[in-house]
């Protein structure tokens, strides 16, 4: 059974204001003692509020309940953070009770969003883990799907235009309109289709600040934090050969593919399970929305902003 503790958890991504307040106030009180206590079961008791004990194994059902990304950080370095987390977060709440808080209007409406949340991300986790995924499935994804299994190193040249949604580089270069940035851009790369060091053209063209100095490495890339273009061309060249002119978000650019190395399939197939899972997961939670008649006021939630005749002027505290 589950510790009511660890139930409390999802809605730790709800208490940031509390945890500004208890952290300001100063008011959680250190431990008065370093001596071990034990719970009724013989548990070793780790935090101690008014009547109620919380276990140490409380504690790492908490931090397990927590989202994955949470979880290294708070059972790790940011461990000594939870006590002062979890006193604010009983007390506030036993007070709350007795003041009957949760009978207003806007506490009942959080309540009921907030266990909505829970039992969606419960039932998510319910089908990832009812899917049934087999070793042939897993292969052939692994032939189809490159992403996961094909590493590539790369480098880059980046000129900047001005249109770009993403502004980087440094001040002393100016962005230039799209076509003065694609001839010069072109330039280079015929320059190093020539026989022109592609890392020594780099150096001296590249506007991305972050590589221009190492020659534009990039080192290993990653599809998951490398714009789709850059990923689809590296995965079309072998080592040795130069893209053409590829429109990012940040510009025009090319690359050069230095290295390749294909995993195994052993060695991907973790990833390729969890990659099935959640495709499958989506299709069972899209079959079931589409057995329920859903209608969507389109004109309301098309996001027109509304009118306001002058800007709402800030209030005097």
């Amino acid at each position: 059974m589950r510790s009511p503790l660890s139930i409390l958890l999802p809605l730790v991504i709800f208490l940031t204001p509390l945890w500004s307040w208890a952290q300001s106030a100063g008011s959680v009180p250190q431990a008065a003692s370093a001596e071990k206590t034990q719970s009724l079961s013989g548990e070793r008791v780790v935090l101690t509020i008014g009547d109620e004990r919380i276990t140490a194994t409380d504690i790492e059902n908490f931090i397990q309940a927590l989202p994955s990304q949470y979880q290294a950080f708070y059972g790790g370095q940011g461990k000594h953070l939870l006590p002062q987390y979890i006193i604010g977060m009983k007390v506030l709440s036993k007070e709350a009770t007795k003041l009957n808080l949760g009978e207003q209007p806007e506490v009942t409406r959080a309540l009921e969003i907030a266990r909505e949340s829970i039992l969606t991300g419960a039932a998510r986790q319910h089908f990832l883990k009812s899917v049934v995924v087999s070793d042939q499935e897993l292969r052939e994804l692994y032939q189809k799907d490159k992403t996961l299994s094909e590493e590539d190193r790369i480098r880059h040249i980046l000129i900047r235009t001005e249109d770009a949604p993403l502004k980087s580089g440094g001040a002393g270069n100016p962005a230039l309109p799209e076509p003065e940035a694609r001839k010069k851009l072109q330039d280079i790369r015929e320059r190093i289709l020539a026989g022109a060091d592609f890392a020594q053209m780099a150096k001296q063209y590249s506007e991305d600040t972050a590589t221009a100095a190492s020659g534009g490495d990039m080192g290993v890339i990653h599809s998951d934090k490398v714009v789709p273009p850059i990923v689809n061309a590296a995965q079309s060249l072998n080592p040795g050969q130069v893209s053409d002119l590829i429109p990012t978000p940040s510009g025009v650019e090319i690359i050069q593919v230095e290295d390749k190395h294909t995993k195994s399939f052993e060695e991907v197939k973790p990833a390729l399970e969890t990659q099935l899972r959640q495709s499958k997961a989506t299709e069972i939670v899209q079959h079931l929305i589409d057995n329920y008649h859903v209608v969507i006021d389109q004109e309301y939630f098309a996001g027109t902003p509304a009118k306001q005749s002058s800007p709402a002027s800030p209030t005097n505290p």
